[in-house]
């Protein structure tokens, strides 16, 4: 069987739940919804899941004219796009600073709640701006550096022979997955088609401390498993562990579940110091 597109995700508030679709538009910023929220404490420095694990829980469903937000033991929230501020403030995602717009008082109450701890919604739109940063023609919102991330199911069955404890997909917080190719065959792509949509393949995704959180208990693993595996096999020449390709997409268009991968342009992929199969 061909390799195809077995899953669609987007994260509308970075470091949030999950939420899966069967197609997609893809934008300037990447897909359509994906991380176009943002928290932010009172300095406007970002907040996520690594250091506030109780993000994960927070689950949005999108609404024609907004998001239903909801997480364990708080009514949930609709946030409608209407009910936005209408003040932008300069906030900073890692190194960038981003004018964003604030997300009004409901939302800032719901999550200061939540969190237990003052904190601001943001929402990155038609006004704001934030160029990824080897690629200044094209725009990324709140995701870390890049647009896309896509993994393929069989690099995270490999990755699971090699851990004791099991790896969900949800840990590792791809938006595209592909199925039906070999492990790590994203490696040496350079170009791919998905649909409508024609992608670069920019670089590896170097992995932090929140892969080695369970999207259910909100624990870490004791033994800092997938992330502790992952550098002793995918340690890259920066140093960081590596696993997934990040990606943008070179026009807009739609991709859809099931939709085939065409590989366009490969590249000679990075190289790992090989590590043998435990077990």
């Amino acid at each position: 069987m061909p390799a195809r597109l077995s899953a669609i995700t987007i994260y509308p508030i970075k470091s949030t739940a999950p939420v899966s679709l069967s197609r997609s538009a893809v934008t300037a910023t990447g897909l359509a919804f994906d991380r176009q929220f943002v928290l932010c404490n009172e300095q406007g420095k970002f907040l996520t899941a690594r250091t506030h694990p109780a993000l994960l829980a927070v689950k949005c469903a999108l609404l024609q004219n907004g998001l239903f937000i909801s997480a364990p033991n708080v009514k949930p929230l609709r946030l409608e796009y209407h009910q936005l501020g209408q003040q932008y403030d300069d906030i900073s995602v890692w190194k960038d600073r981003i004018h964003a717009r604030n997300g009004g008082k409901q939302a800032q109450q719901w999550f200061s709640d939540y969190l237990q701890q003052p904190c601001k919604l943001y929402f990155f739109d038609q006004q704001s701006d934030r160029p990824v940063s080897d690629r200044p023609n094209h725009q990324v919102a709140f995701a870390d550096g890049y647009p896309l991330l896509l993994i393929s199911q069989a690099s995270l069955t490999d990755l699971n022979q090699r851990c004791q404890s099991t790896v969900l997909m949800e840990q590792m917080r791809p938006n595209l997955v592909i199925d039906h190719c070999d492990a790590y065959a994203e490696d040496s792509w350079k170009r791919i088609r998905l649909g409508d949509v024609e992608f670069e393949v920019v670089k590896p995704c170097g992995r932090c401390i929140l892969t080695t959180t369970d999207p259910t208990t909100l624990q870490r693993n004791p033994d800092r498993e997938p992330l502790s595996v992952l550098k002793k096999y995918r340690k890259g020449a920066d140093g960081e562990a590596h696993f997934g390709q990040n990606l943008i997409a070179l026009n807009a268009g739609i991709v859809s579940l099931n939709d085939p991968l065409e590989i366009l342009e490969t590249t000679e992929p990075e190289h790992y110091p090989s590590a043998p199969l435990e077990g």
